[in-house]
């Protein structure tokens, strides 16, 4: 059933990062659901055989690999870029830089020789930093000197796509997605589940900042509204579902694992995040991060709502549902 009146039927829509998390799904639900002529790239094709099912034709194709990617952009009408430097707890800075800004600024420039009618550009509420104030709106600066290696190539990544569509003449769109969760994903889900099995710290304090989760399809919903609507060239959108505390999400976790999440105190946890940048503990927590962690801070999706339309459909107890149905389905409880 079409989210979007079937607005992209018939469209040759490209996927970057298609074999990842938020790629896959948005791909699979163009091809499926909209009726768009999907194109998906990705390094790991193995790994998108749902993909295939769906009708979508998956391209080994790098960002850095100028070649491989013109290919792939050619005579599409929309391109979502998505595929992105992550993070392998490596802090590797330069692969950061490389995949979030080289790689990004390659495909805003193929986008605009090819002719492209839209790119959407993913970001992430990353590239804000560590929020300074609790209501983070898109006029909020982002910062490109923050110490967190994705969030600072976030951020560098979004200005010089916007400074090079503002200069190619290509309709740009920036989404900033929260904590991604839902079916398939790792970090959000398998990560924090597995933390959670294992002992490891994950409560900070009491617990009360927010998280700021978005469920699978309601970021996906977003995307689409983002590529037909008049209202979204030039913008950028948060988007997070509703801010729950720590305690409340990581509630969800403890369930399905049958034991409670660990906590510690404050003053240990920012002793904990220092070593691990200074040893490379391979813990997912740094000081910026940690930041993050405690404040009670929001992402509104207000300007989403009225500009796109955009409104959540799943709640977070109905994503963490279909989470722990997922999980139990693939073994991991």
């Amino acid at each position: 059933m079409s989210y979007i009146n079937n607005a992209l039927k018939g469209k040759r829509v490209l996927v970057t990062g298609a074999t990842g998390f938020i790629g896959g799904r948005l791909a699979q639900r163009l091809a499926t659901e909209e009726g768009a002529i999907v194109t998906g790239t990705g390094r790991h094709l193995e790994k998108a055989g749902f993909l295939q099912e769906a009708g979508v034709r998956l391209l080994a194709a790098d960002l850095l690999d100028e070649a491989a990617m013109k290919t792939a952009v050619a005579d599409q009408h929309i391109v979502f870029h998505v595929a992105a430097w992550l993070g392998d707890r490596s802090g590797d800075a330069q692969s950061a830089y490389a995949v979030n800004v080289t790689g990004t600024e390659n495909v805003v420039r193929l986008a605009a020789m090819a002719g492209v009618s839209r790119l959407i550009l993913v970001s992430s509420i990353n590239a804000y930093g560590p929020p300074k104030h609790l209501n983070v709106d898109e006029s909020h600066p982002l910062n490109p000197n923050q110490r967190d290696a994705y969030g600072r190539t976030k951020a560098i990544g979004e200005m010089r796509a916007r400074e090079l569509a503002d200069e190619l003449g290509l309709p740009l769109v920036v989404v900033r997605p929260g904590m991604v969760y839902g079916p398939r994903a790792q970090s959000w889900t398998v990560g924090l589940l597995k933390l959670v099995q294992q002992g490891t710290p994950v409560i900070f304090g009491d617990g009360s900042g927010h998280a700021y989760p978005i469920y699978i399809d309601n970021l996906v919903d977003g995307m689409l509204l983002t590529a037909v609507s008049p209202n979204a060239p030039g913008e950028a959108f948060n988007f997070c579902d509703p801010p729950v505390d720590w305690r409340t999400f990581f509630d969800f976790y403890a369930r399905m694992s049958g034991r409670p999440a660990r906590r510690i105190p404050l003053w240990a946890a920012r002793l904990l995040a220092l070593a691990n940048e200074k040893l490379h503990l391979g813990l997912p927590l740094t000081r910026e991060r940690l930041e993050f962690y405690i404040l009670p801070a929001s992402f509104p999706t207000t300007k989403a709502q009225q500009l796109l339309g955009y409104s959540p459909r799943v709640s977070l107890d109905e994503g963490m549902k279909q989470a722990e149905i997922w999980l139990k389905e693939n073994g991991y409880l």
